[in-house]
């Protein structure tokens, strides 16, 4: 679908916890104990501005689109390469990778958004988290965004990561390990090009 280049104010919602979320991890004195203070329901607004068009793709990379790509560059699929399935279990970098290969990027975390409230925007079954081109540091660990929320839930514990599908607004903190063990069953992603960008996927 395709994002029209200008000005949007959008809202962001998101759990503020112990590692922080845009800014750096607070103190422990600032969040212990946990409530109030951590792991509520925090929001923000912000100005997105597009400077050129964009199309971000209607669904997720499926596993059949992941397998053609691994097929490609001479790898072998493993998982299940099912046309409808999400590609999950794919680590940022190389969800980067096929971006690239497919002659795009990740949409950044804004991005999904607006797109995310467009008719026509879908979402593969079982619904997974995506990941974004929102990449940032604190200095001392690297982080990106995720936007979507899944169909697991862990339960039991206010630690636990935010579970179940989540409105467009909501946006996730990842910390990014390295290692490639950042691979999730429960994330996926999707494809966004530049307009004059030729839309090959």
């Amino acid at each position: 679908m395709r994002l029209a280049p200008g000005e949007r104010v959008i809202t962001v919602r998101f759990r503020q916890r112990e590692t922080g979320m845009y800014e750096g991890a607070p103190y422990v004195d600032e969040w212990k104990p946990l409530p109030p203070r951590l792991h509520d329901q925090r929001t923000l607004e912000r100005v997105v501005a597009l400077s050129e068009g964009i199309r971000v793709a209607a669904r997720e990379v499926s596993a059949a689109d992941y397998a053609e790509f691994l097929a490609a560059v001479g790898e072998e699929a493993k998982p299940d390469a099912s046309h409808d399935l999400p590609a999950t279990g794919v680590t940022f970098a190389r969800a980067r990778e096929f971006a690239a290969w497919a002659g795009g990027r990740l949409p950044t975390e804004d991005e999904w958004q607006l797109a995310a409230v467009e008719a026509g925007f879908r979402r593969r079954a079982p619904i997974v988290w995506n990941w974004t081109e929102s990449e940032h540091s604190d200095g001392r660990t690297r982080f990106v965004m995720l936007k979507g929320g899944s169909d697991h839930v862990s339960e039991g514990s206010d630690w636990y990561f935010d579970g179940g599908a989540q409105h467009p607004e909501f946006s996730a903190k990842l910390l990014l390990p390295g290692l490639g063990i950042d691979a999730s069953s429960s994330i996926g992603f999707r494809v966004c090009w530049e307009e004059d960008a030729a839309w090959a996927r």
